[in-house]
């Protein structure tokens, strides 16, 4: 009885090892901090970005390490905007020095993506966030 307890554990840590190592969506870890706006937040990096949406509005907030904001200007980013079933298209997201925004037309659909690359002048990242719209 022994044996088959050591070989179930083993058999568990093994499978769970193998999902929290890589992936082809890499998880840079969990933020430290809560969303300060309280939106939802993802991992860069170095940074992280918080994605608030309001009405038909998206608002995307940069963050250190620690949870402070940081200066948008820092950063270059290219957003494409995902919609089930539709084309998938570019979309801009206008620089306000402490957040971009963007107005999304999700088309009458019920969540869409938002996939957002950055470019911090040292290295290139990505974040991607799925919305449900209410």
């Amino acid at each position: 009885m022994n044996f088959l307890n050591n070989l179930i554990i083993a058999g568990a840590i093994a499978i769970l090892t193998s999902q929290a190592m890589g992936s082809p969506d890499h998880d840079h870890g969990a933020p430290t901090f809560q969303p300060p706006k309280g939106g939802v937040l993802q991992s860069a990096h170095e940074n992280h970005f918080e994605l608030v949406k309001k009405d038909k509005t998206v608002l995307v907030y940069p963050y250190d390490k620690e949870g402070k904001p940081v200066e948008t200007t820092k950063f270059k980013l290219k957003a494409k905007l995902e919609i089930p079933r539709k084309k998938t298209t570019d979309l801009e997201l206008v620089d306000k020095t402490t957040h971009w925004e963007a107005t999304i037309d999700a088309q009458k659909s019920h969540r869409f993506t938002l996939k957002i690359n950055i470019d911090n002048g040292k290295e290139k990242d990505n974040v991607k966030f799925t919305v449900e719209n209410k």
